[in-house]
């Protein structure tokens, strides 16, 4: 009997190595069992495509059409179409199926909007005027097989949802060769680091077949979410779950928890907006919670033995503070304000004494942190005497 869960993986494979003759092999096996699967002929028009058989990639993109057409998946149906015509522009079925399907997508609106919900899961949360009101601002973009869509380091502020095709997403490691992390296909997405704190790309994400994405621009989606408050508690949601969990996974007080462990914790942070020039946390003050930089940037400072302020540190998105505060149960050692408007993740004192109680690698951290700086304490005084 075929296993068409090995069958999926070994394909995803060879397509990622370009052996396209290989994933023909599976495609076919697979096409047996899951014909009405448009992803299965879709793949095998690229694969025939990349290979320079047109005739059996038009053949198989019709295909791929018919049932993009049944599951009422107008916008990858339209693709299939256009991947006909750019092989063969004659082809009058296409021509002729393209006109009335962008009729039909004109009328309601340019994008369907029963097929982004279930391309992009995370939309199947907003109510359909909201979402009508999104993908008018959504680009939609094609890369072809190949094509570097995202680069690592490099900066950018759009999130991209994967409507068909197939990235693979690579890391450089610290000998300056790229890894594999992971492999990525329709209903996927990435770049949401870029898109929530504006900072470098994580990763670099290459096209491994021909692939059409919608993309989705920070400032647009915060506009949009400024019209509709349940677009924003959605986004909200969707940063804590993507990038909230990596900031709380490297933080060492945290570090020790596994993904449902931290899911606990993060869905505990509240999001909070704050203007320029607001003191967050103050010197001398006893602490009741500890931050998340989501965007923007504060300024750490101190006053010193003469009464002078002295600036230590800036901080922006992705940092932390006034965790030690909590785990001491010690004074504020700084002050912490706001340099212009930020958007801040809160986690109040008594949920973060709830998750030391709940979790023992919390609690055994917490108590490391405090010995270490009981000791450096201890240290710092001898020297001082001698």
């Amino acid at each position: 009997m075929l296993d068409k869960n090995k069958i999926r993986k070994d394909t995803e494979r060879y397509l990622m190595d370009g052996s396209y003759e290989k994933a023909i092999e599976e495609l076919e096996k697979l096409s047996v069992i899951e014909t009405n699967d448009p992803w299965v002929w879709n793949s095998l028009g690229e694969c025939y495509a990349n290979i320079n058989e047109e005739k059996k990639a038009v053949k198989n993109f019709m295909m791929a059409y018919k049932k993009f057409i049944r599951q009422n998946d107008m916008q990858s149906a339209l693709s299939s179409l256009e991947r006909i015509l750019s092989f063969d522009s004659t082809n009058k079925e296409a021509a002729e199926e393209k006109n009335n399907l962008l009729n039909k997508l004109s009328k309601e609106g340019n994008k369907p909007v029963k097929d982004i919900t279930k391309k992009i899961p995370i939309f199947s949360e907003i109510e359909e005027p909201e979402l009508k009101d999104i993908l008018k601002i959504a680009k939609d973009l094609t890369f072809e097989d190949q094509t570097v869509i995202v680069k690592e380091g490099s900066k950018g502020d759009s999130i991209y949802f994967i409507i068909s095709g197939i990235v693979s997403v690579y890391k450089r490691d610290k000998d300056g060769k790229d890894v594999l992390l992971d492999t990525l296909s329709d209903g996927d997405f990435f770049g949401e680091f870029g898109f929530f704190t504006g900072g470098k790309r994580q990763a670099t994400v290459t096209a491994t077949s021909r692939v059409e994405v919608y993309e989705f621009k920070k400032q647009d989606m915060e506009d949009v979410a400024q019209r509709h408050p349940n677009v924003s508690k959605v986004l909200v949601d969707f940063y804590k779950k993507r990038v909230l969990d990596n900031i709380i996974a490297m933080t060492p007080v945290f570090s020790g928890l596994n993904y449902n462990e931290r899911a606990d914790i993060i869905n505990r942070f509240s999001l909070m907006v704050v203007d320029a020039g607001k003191v967050i946390v103050k010197e001398g003050e006893r602490g009741d919670a500890m931050y998340v930089v989501k965007d923007g940037a504060l300024q750490v400072s101190t006053v010193d033995q003469n009464g002078n302020n002295v600036i230590l540190a800036q901080l922006g998105e992705g940092d932390i503070f006034g965790e030690v505060a909590l785990i001491t149960g010690k004074e504020r050692t700084a002050t912490v304000k706001t340099l212009n408007q930020s958007r801040l993740m809160k986690l109040k004192k008594e949920d973060f004494q709830d998750i030391v109680k709940r979790y023992d690698s919390v609690k055994s951290m917490v108590l490391k942190i405090v010995n270490e700086r009981a000791e450096d304490t201890i240290k710092h005084l001898f020297e001082k005497v001698k």
